[in-house]
């Protein structure tokens, strides 16, 4: 099986149907329901793209991953004025001057590209619309984009616009900067966070961000080149989520802020944004990172360097009748509700099992070297190769089988 998905990777064919894959398993004498674990393997092995947890993208194989990539450098490029040409001819006969000016904007300061445009870029790698949508959802599925709106006007549907965040030049608002410091009134602050020390896999960060999307509320979301602002789903609480590299410390927060009676929906944000990242980060089985808890009572004093709780917190229950927690540093105290979340949650898997099933293919992208980073993994080994973008396709096939062979 694994020889005849290699004979599929011909130029312009970046994918198969299951049926087609069906077709091939019975040409090598493969039984209907072993197909899916072979795939599975393949994909693990890093040999070709499959997702089978994923409802559209479960009927297609990717049997070339490198001619993915190729495809995707028509949108991540590393000099990011050349994504946008207006010499060129397709955009030319598509958009007027005024309009792509609008779009090159949008799309150098906020990483936003309209559906339409996504279109022009790749037509020449498609012969249909529903093969465009399947590379969107890949896309969507690798952590490289998301949609931000599907709006209407009237009765005439709006296509949608997708934010790439590795594009992502503004930086945090001045408003927000005052936001993040003060805590005032009734309403209360929770911070968690997460700390490497000196290696942050390339790219952890952008694809947190394409994955908020399920824990936001729709209605508004603000990025920026290192952060999020927006509301958590049921609106009753605004987080804050950033990344901030300091002293060769990596930090990722999440931020919530709420009226005391709302506080259960601002640990249900941050938590679960915690949650994603510890996901993304499974794929690279033994990197080292501590969890933590700022104190709720040394945010409220505007301290510089607020005191931590530890991460064991986030997964125990509160004691019963506990009335307050001391601040870590003996001088004050916070209540329990801004240390302890509502109910206990399950303590994070770092089995070899769990992080099996998180290893195979993924693609992402180094932003300072212009650089697509491919993770390959076999439940053994993870290596990480570097594709630059502007090697030709021969040399990086070269280099793609050293790691995938």
């Amino acid at each position: 099986m694994e020889k005849r998905l290699l004979l599929e990777r011909q130029p312009y064919k970046y994918m198969l149907t299951w049926d087609e894959c069906l077709k091939l398993a019975k040409s090598c004498d493969l039984n209907p329901d072993d197909v899916q674990p072979v795939l599975s393997y393949l994909h693990q092995l890093g040999n070709i793209l499959h997702f089978h947890d994923n409802n559209q993208l479960k009927q297609y194989v990717f049997p070339d991953p490198l001619l993915v990539i190729d495809i995707l450098k028509e949108i991540f490029h590393h000099d990011h004025s050349k994504v946008l040409k207006m010499s060129d001819p397709s955009i030319k006969a598509r958009f007027t001057r005024v309009r792509l000016q609008k779009m090159q904007k949008d799309f150098l300061q906020q990483g936003l590209i309209p559906q339409e445009l996504l279109e022009t870029l790749m037509r020449k790698h498609f012969k249909s619309a529903d093969n465009m949508n399947i590379l969107i959802e890949l896309m969507e599925r690798l952590g490289l984009c998301y949609e931000v709106s599907r709006a209407t006007e009237g009765s005439v549907k709006i296509k949608p616009v997708y934010r790439f965040p590795w594009y992502l030049q503004d930086h945090k608002p001045n408003d927000l900067k005052a936001w993040e410091k003060h805590t005032l009134g009734e309403t209360e602050q929770i911070t968690i966070g997460l700390e490497m020390h000196k290696f942050c896999p390339t790219g952890v960060f952008e694809r947190l961000c394409t994955r908020l999307q399920s824990h936001l509320n729709s209605s508004y979301r603000q990025d920026w080149i290192d952060g999020v602002c927006s509301y958590c789903w049921d609106g009753n609480a605004l987080l804050l989520i950033k990344k901030e590299v300091k002293d060769d410390y990596i930090n990722i927060t999440a931020t919530g802020k709420a009226e005391m009676t709302k506080l259960d929906s601002a640990w249900n944000g941050i938590t679960s944004i915690l949650d994603e990242l510890k996901t993304i980060l499974k794929e690279w089985p033994g990197i080292v990172y501590d969890e933590y808890i700022m104190c709720a009572h040394c945010i409220k004093q505007d301290e510089d360097s607020p005191e931590l709780f530890t991460g064991d917190y986030l997964y125990t229950n509160c004691p019963q009748g506990l009335e307050s927690v001391p601040c870590p540093s003996g001088i004050g105290s916070v209540h329990p509700s801004l240390v302890y979340p509502p109910s206990r949650r399950e303590t994070k898997d770092c089995s070899p099992e769990a992080n099996e099933a998180h290893q195979g293919h993924n693609v992402t992208l180094d932003k300072s070297t212009g650089s697509f980073v491919l993770v390959t993994g076999d439940n053994a080994d993870i290596k990480i190769q570097d594709l630059k973008l502007s090697n030709p396709r021969e040399e990086v096939n070269d280099r793609l089988n050293d790691s995938l062979w």
